[in-house]
């Protein structure tokens, strides 16, 4: 399985890991990075599980998303040397979203420590590029960052807002201002008019980052020390994995 190639890639520090199997598709012709243009955009139609593996942007990052497995730009990375591998968390893998039939990535569950010297109080690493969980403690910005819910304030994330089609986000309340300064808006912009706002969403301190969210602690919550008697597993709650945490399982 691609994710836990990757994995393995990184864990042993080996050079030139490919991102897709090289020997079902011609490697393009490499960029700067090595990340072949191939014969055109990536392609991620899918019908199933199988026909989906794990890309990134670079031959020297961990993947973000997931393209077909006979994609043209696969096997671009077949014997890139890079100078840092990176050693990747496997908490990825590629999927087909059915619905869609667009390939995607999905989040892998896992296992963490919940020992009192090993859990992490300000919950786990989100990746950005992802949503997913892995088992490294977060780094909330303390300096920067927000600390408490109320630090955090609702705006528009773009010129129309949920209010009028658009979409909302959360930001320091101390930033608000020159957020919405930021986004260059007319003074008359041109909206849907239909409020998509999620009226379950408030603004949430998450690790030290302002975030809009409907998602509720599980009673069954686990990140730092005692937070669980069992085993915490990561990426299984979605609720949870939005606010940073595992859930709890005998």
């Amino acid at each position: 399985m691609i994710s836990v190639a990757l994995a393995l890639c990184g864990v042993a520090g080996l050079a030139g890991c490919p991102l897709s199997r090289s020997d079902e598709v011609g490697a393009g012709d490499p960029g700067d990075d090595g990340f072949g243009s191939g014969s055109g955009a990536p392609q991620s139609s899918c019908s199933t599980d199988m026909d989906c593996e794990l890309a990134a942007s670079s031959c020297c990052e961990c993947p973000s998303f997931a393209t077909n497995r006979f994609d043209p730009t696969n096997g671009a990375c077949t014997g890139i040397a890079c100078p840092n591998p990176p050693v990747c968390p496997g908490n990825v893998r590629a999927a087909c979203d059915l619905a869609k039939n667009q390939c995607t990535v999905a989040c892998v569950e896992m296992a963490c420590p919940t020992s009192t010297s090993n859990a992490c109080p300000d919950g786990y690493a989100i990746d950005p590029a992802t949503g997913c969980l892995s088992c490294e403690c977060a780094a909330p910005d303390m300096v920067n960052g927000c600390e408490l819910d109320s630090d955090c304030v609702e705006t528009r994330e773009d010129c129309c807002g949920c209010a009028r089609g658009g979409k909302d986000t959360a930001v320091l309340a101390a930033d608000r201002a020159t957020y919405d300064q930021m986004l260059f808006c007319p003074s008359n912009p041109q909206c849907p008019g239909t409020d998509t706002c999620d009226p379950a969403s408030e603004p949430r301190c998450v690790q030290g980052a302002c975030i809009l969210t409907d998602a509720m602690l599980p009673a069954n919550a686990c990140a730092g020390p005692g937070s669980c008697n069992g085993t915490c597993i990561i990426n299984r709650d979605p609720a949870a994995s939005a606010l940073g945490v595992g859930v709890c399982v005998p």
